[in-house]
């Protein structure tokens, strides 16, 4: 009995710790989304509400979440030399 409880317990630990990666991938990568974001203002001189009415609002009325309109502005413009 006990082999089979150690046995589910190793289980659950490994499924925690791998929801545990995403979970840090997923922040590292909004984090990364927003420092770009932050860069794309920056560089563009442009005032932030003016950059969310130029950039932001069109996406969000196409039907993308903000996270996805964050994703596609910081794909486009922060692509590798």
């Amino acid at each position: 009995m006990k082999k089979i409880n150690k046995h589910i317990e190793a289980e659950q630990l490994d499924t925690l710790r791998t929801k545990l990666h995403k979970r840090l991938v997923l922040e590292e990568v909004e984090q990364s989304c927003r420092q770009g974001l932050d860069q794309i203002i920056d560089l563009s001189k442009m005032d932030p509400v003016v950059f969310d009415r130029l950039w932001i609002q069109p996406l969000l009325a196409a039907g993308a979440s903000i996270d996805v309109a964050y994703a596609c502005i910081a794909e486009s413009c922060l692509q590798p030399n």
